[in-house]
């Protein structure tokens, strides 16, 4: 099961600051096969912040869009997993990951091509086989 490449973006605020949440369009099917039940929730948090509107500064967006690409040509192409959403807020970018095999997803990120300092990233994992993280956040822009 493939999602197209189709993303919808939402901007707004949260506790005073911008935020900016990329989901994807064709999420419904993908979510209701019981394919991916694992939610995997990587958070980059930055550490050169724009302060003017709080995301990551336009140096660090580079990094993580290139860390984006990465993720998303490793995880998607494998078939193991999907990026259902990512959300720019206070200095963080977050992505919203659904998984069969969280094993796959660990080892594919050994494998990125990372700067010399590493990825500044943090990442939780839970069983999740409705979607309700993504679905919460969703339901919380419509």
């Amino acid at each position: 099961m493939k999602l197209d490449n189709r993303w919808v973006i939402a901007d707004g605020t949260l506790n005073d600051l911008p935020i900016t949440i990329h989901s994807r369009e064709d999420w419904q099917e993908t979510a209701d096969s019981g394919r991916f039940p694992i939610c995997i929730q990587i958070a980059w948090h930055s550490p050169e912040r724009n302060e003017s509107n709080g995301h990551p500064s336009e140096h660090e967006m580079q990094k993580i869009e290139v860390f984006h690409h990465q993720i998303q040509a490793k995880f998607e192409k494998q078939g193991h997993a999907v990026i259902a959403m990512v959300i720019t807020h206070d200095g963080v970018n977050q992505w919203v990951i659904y998984s069969d095999d969280l094993e796959q997803i660990k080892s594919g990120l050994s494998e990125l091509t990372a700067p010399d300092t590493g990825f500044p990233i943090e990442i939780v994992a839970d069983e999740d086989l409705d979607w309700e993280t993504f679905k919460k956040v969703h339901q919380a822009i419509q």
